[in-house]
């Protein structure tokens, strides 16, 4: 399976085996993609999943602790009032089977992808190239591969949103460049200025990889993080 949908838990035939099935073709394909270090879009989309399955538990719960409940008595030793546990249907029985047997699974394989994610962020870098202007929201963006000499450029634009805290960055694919060494970072620059009249004075920033990593499953996420993290746009 390459895709769960989002409904999956509660969507069609509502059966353990079944589910687990679909879980397990799932969580397959996106351990190896992990394993070949295509890391988006399945890492988000697991974090969701893994999310929405405890949300759903813990609604659940709270679901069936508002249900009224027959009072048996007082425990002697702990001197609580003891009530009945109602009886599930069958489907919220079959779904708190599933829960159980999924919530791990989602965890553990999100542990490693965001372990993954964690190490190849650790080998990037990020440095500005040039003088940095006063106005960051907007600029370009060098990706240099340092294993195929190969840079990728984009045009980037950071969106602020929810009470202007979180960040959305925005790329346009420009071109790629063959690096050598009568290139420089400083002299690309200076050429998309020639070419581009847009952007008279834009801040630009190189993102380097060690690795060819796959370019939009890894590197590109990966670089608007970056971007989101370090650029300062106030």
């Amino acid at each position: 399976m390459t895709h769960l949908p989002h409904n999956w838990l509660t969507e069609g035939w509502i059966d353990f085996e079944y589910k687990k099935y679909l879980l397990l073709a799932y969580l397959q394909k996106v351990t190896g993609n992990f394993e070949q270090h295509r890391l988006f879009p399945d890492l988000p989309e697991l974090r969701t999943h893994y999310q929405n399955a405890s949300q759903l538990k813990a609604s659940k719960e709270e679901i069936q602790a508002a249900f009224p409940k027959k009072l048996l008595g007082i425990h002697p030793e702990k001197k609580q009032l003891v009530y009945e546990k109602m009886q599930e249907s069958a489907s919220l029985a079959e779904i708190d089977s599933i829960l159980a047997y999924a919530l791990p699974l989602f965890q553990q394989t999100l542990a490693q992808g965001q372990a993954r994610a964690t190490d190849i962020e650790a080998q990037l870098t990020f440095a500005p190239v040039g003088i940095v202007p006063l106005q960051t929201h907007e600029g370009y963006l060098f990706l240099y591969r340092a294993r195929v000499a190969e840079t990728d450029i984009y045009q980037y634009r950071i969106k602020l949103f929810d009470n202007q805290v979180q960040r959305i960055v925005d790329t346009t694919y420009l071109q790629t460049i063959r690096k050598n060494l009568s290139t420089t970072f400083e002299g690309i620059k200076l050429t998309l200025l020639r070419q581009r009249r847009d952007l008279p004075n834009p801040a630009t920033y190189l993102i380097e990889s060690p690795r060819d990593y796959p370019l939009h499953e890894t590197l590109l996420p990966l670089a608007k993080k970056l971007i989101a993290k370090y650029v300062v746009t106030e």
